[in-house]
């Protein structure tokens, strides 16, 4: 879920991106495996599409299933090391050689840390001169030695090297703002940033479903010429319910994701379904996965213990929790959320019970499932890939920050 966004006026959209529908005809390069293996065919428009019959549960014992397990953490709950109090941490990166740089926003700093969790250094600190920061919610290290810092506070995007001197600074392309910056680049030096607008009028109803449309759009920023640029990945819908106290998204609504490749291109899913698709950024489609994975159905438990989370906290809203159980869909999505790291791996993530540490199976660009991670504690609100190991910020039972590391290879 992310803050809803507009297109600032006057921007005019660049190549329409299209995702070919791929059908289910036989080709003549279809594939024979034995059971259980996937099948590759190549359509007519030159697209992989991999199927693959069956994916290891969520808790399974396959050997290709790697637990992500905490082999790191620093972090202090008191002491005399102020390097060591995390305030709010927004951003953790790595470098190849295991320096770990992490952006604590309540400090206005970026810190530099070793492979052992020991402080090197601060690499950028409040202020408004070369390489300082105001407001940063975001960190991104291109290489080994330029780390773009996000600060929304003066609408800029600020490269430092490792030791923190400014290289380069650009003005912000898109005008927006979320609890962590979600920008990133690829290897073609562009900046892209997701964006979304509404054509509908604003519905004025007091209480009610709304179901509306957006366009959703990836907008990039060429470093070199300065060129802006915009990608058109298509519209989505979604439905809330209004009542005059509050508004309510609907439980288990399927929705669609796009995520940058960083060697170009996209990734797009509908979460309803198991079913992925590389696209270039003229439209054609490259890849289609497809997993057959068990629909779970939506029961009656699930909206009665909706309506009842509701009526605990607010009683006479009775009613409009009601109306959004009935407006549920028949099924839970399948998948979660998707995202691509350093390796250009793709990782997807399964729905998963309540209280269940994340899964996500892992896919390269052409389709070939490299593997599956399986979570043993619980990541923060947001976690980053680099170099074989997750980074996390964890927070214990007093509300302590931590910084975390897992290997995942």
């Amino acid at each position: 879920m992310g803050i809803r966004r507009r297109i600032p006026p006057g921007t005019t959209p660049g190549p329409i991106l299209l995702a070919l529908a791929v059908g289910t005809a036989i080709t003549a390069c279809a594939t024979d495996p034995p059971a259980g293996e996937p099948t590759r065919e190549t359509l007519p428009n030159g697209a992989l599409l991999v199927r693959y019959p069956g994916l290891p549960a969520i808790d399974s014992v396959d050997p290709d299933v790697i637990e992500a397990r905490v082999d790191l953490r620093f972090g202090s709950r008191e002491g005399d090391d102020p390097n060591f109090l995390f305030g709010d941490v927004r951003g953790i990166q790595a470098a190849s050689d295991g320096t770990i740089y992490v952006l604590d926003y309540q400090a206005v700093e970026v810190r530099a840390y070793g492979p052992d969790g020991g402080f090197l250094r601060t690499v950028a600190r409040r202020g408004e001169g070369p390489g300082e920061i105001s407001e940063a919610n975001g960190i991104f290290l291109s290489g080994d030695t330029l780390l773009w810092v996000h600060d929304y506070g003066q609408v800029r995007i600020i490269g430092v090297d490792p030791a923190g001197e400014e290289v380069r600074r650009f003005t912000k392309p898109i005008f927006s703002y979320g609890y962590i910056w979600d920008g990133t680049f690829d290897r073609h030096g562009r900046y892209w940033r997701r964006v979304e607008y509404s054509t509908d009028d604003n519905q004025e109803i007091d209480t009610g479903p709304i179901e509306g449309r957006e366009h959703e759009y990836y907008k990039s920023y060429d470093l070199s010429t300065e060129e802006v640029d915009s990608v058109y990945l298509g519209e989505s819908t979604y439905r809330v319910y209004v009542s005059p106290r509050a508004g309510y998204q609907v439980p288990f609504s399927a929705s669609d994701i796009h995520v940058v490749s960083p060697s170009g291109g996209f990734w797009h899913v509908n979460t309803g379904s198991y079913r992925l698709t590389r696209t270039g950024e003229g439209g054609d489609t490259l890849t289609v996965i497809e997993a057959s994975l068990p629909n779970i159905p939506v029961t009656s438990e699930d909206r009665s213990a909706y309506v009842q989370g509701i009526v605990e906290r607010e009683p006479e809203e009775r009613r409009a929790a009601e109306a959004v159980a009935a407006m549920m869909p028949d099924f839970k999505p399948i998948l979660e959320d998707l995202f691509v790291d350093d390796e250009d791996r793709l990782w997807v993530e399964r729905a998963v019970p309540a209280g269940t540490p994340p899964f996500y199976d892992l896919f390269s660009e052409d389709g070939d499932r490299v593997g599956a991670v399986r979570f043993t504690f619980e990541p923060g609100y947001r976690f980053w890939v680099r170099h074989g190991n997750i980074y996390t910020r964890i927070v214990d039972e007093l509300g302590v920050q931590y910084v975390a590391r897992a290997p995942v290879s």
